[in-house]
């Protein structure tokens, strides 16, 4: 099963910019458990991590993911003891195993400008995405304190079919996305980031699973599959701002506006503040507030109406639908030794039409 949105921003993903400069090489190891409210989606994930620097003009990023997903999501089944009617119900998911892998290397030049391409490749017993991106960070001056940032990243996916998916065959997609960006420094303790950014998928982006049911010209209602555009369009902006208002206290500042061809738009707020308590914590709270709208043809289970025509695109994802979304985040990081640290978090997620979840993370950092 094709992991939701959430779970992908979770995972984090291979990001199309090329990061900061990092003079140490690091080990790591992350896990994550998360939890699904009324016992619907339940994740286990762990990641293993490796940086190298080979002198201060390459770097290598490895990572290798392993998760497993069990429980349930609703469906529509047939009424008990209606014919021709349709109830909202829940189909329990076989347990699922995926495993992702993803690997970047930069290069800089006398300039130190950047060039980063990678690759990432994940697959389960229903769906397998690959991927490469490239990205470039270019200096304004020997000053440094301008950068202009470009990316781009291409993705294949494959929805597998099996007895239990709408699609008979295997089906495909595809999708492109790049990323334009600069960051000023601003004073010496400010900077300032702001990206544009677009996408463009096609091909099978229908959930191969959920369904839906039609209402017919003789009154009779007929269940089919999740039916969605075979292509679809994004584009939207991001502002960060990040300021140290004391050598131990940091705030990080991040707005992000989405719009896309299917009719759904989103404004997202997210705060982040970094305290060095001591000289061996650091706590780092988190709030995160998404709005979204619906897509055109997405109708809720539960709503005034929640059929479709006998034609036309049709979804109860809840993930289409329109909501608001909050996110609370409070992690800590140990450092007994100056080599080696210690992460723990707990994060609950709430949505305005009553889903919620909760996961905790757990990490050990090794630099050498």
């Amino acid at each position: 099963m094709h992991k939701p949105t959430l779970m992908l921003a979770l995972a984090g993903g291979m990001a199309l910019s090329a990061g900061a400069v990092n003079a140490e090489d690091k080990l790591s190891v992350q896990t994550m458990r998360y939890r699904e409210d009324d016992q619907r989606m339940d994740i286990d994930y762990i990641t293993f991590g490796l940086e190298k620097d080979f002198g201060t003009d390459y770097s290598l990023k490895l990572d290798y993911g392993y998760d497993a997903i069990s429980g349930a999501t609703p469906v529509w089944k047939p009424h008990p003891t209606q014919v021709g009617e349709f109830v909202e119900s829940r189909q329990t998911l076989a347990k699922e195993i995926r495993r992702a892998a993803s690997g970047a290397l930069t290069l800089r030049d006398k300039a130190r400008n950047e060039y980063t391409v990678g690759g990432a490749y994940s697959d389960e017993l229903d769906f397998k995405s690959a991927e490469i991106s490239a990205a470039v960070i270019f200096w304004h001056d020997e000053l440094h304190n301008r950068s202009y940032n470009a990316g781009i990243g291409v993705q294949d996916n494959t929805a597998i079919a099996t007895p239990f998916t709408n699609n008979a065959r295997d089906a495909d997609s595809r999708a492109y996305n790049v990323q334009l960006g600069v960051t000023e420094v601003l004073d010496a303790t400010s900077t300032l980031e702001a990206t544009l950014f677009g996408g463009r998928e096609s091909g099978y982006l229908s959930n191969h699973y959920l369904k839906i049911v039609r209402l017919q010209d003789d009154g009779s209602k007929l269940l089919v599959g999740d039916s969605r555009p075979d292509r679809r369009n994004s584009a939207g902006f991001t502002l960060r701002w990040i300021r140290a208002w004391q050598p131990t206290f940091t705030s990080n500042l991040w707005y992000r506006y989405y719009h896309d061809s299917w009719g759904i738009n989103a404004h997202t707020v997210e705060s982040k503040l970094y305290w060095d308590a001591t000289a061996w914590l650091r706590v780092n709270p988190v709030y995160r507030w998404q709005w979204q709208d619906r897509a055109n043809f997405y109708r809720a289970y539960n709503g005034q109406p929640n059929m479709f025509a006998t034609t036309g695109y049709g979804s109860n994802d809840a993930r289409l639908g329109r909501f608001t979304v909050q996110t609370a985040q409070l992690n800590l990081e140990f450092r007994p030794l100056k080599q080696h640290s210690i992460n723990v978090g707990y994060s609950h997620y709430w949505q305005s039409n009553g889903f919620a979840a909760d996961w905790i993370t757990a990490g050990y950092i090794w630099k050498f």
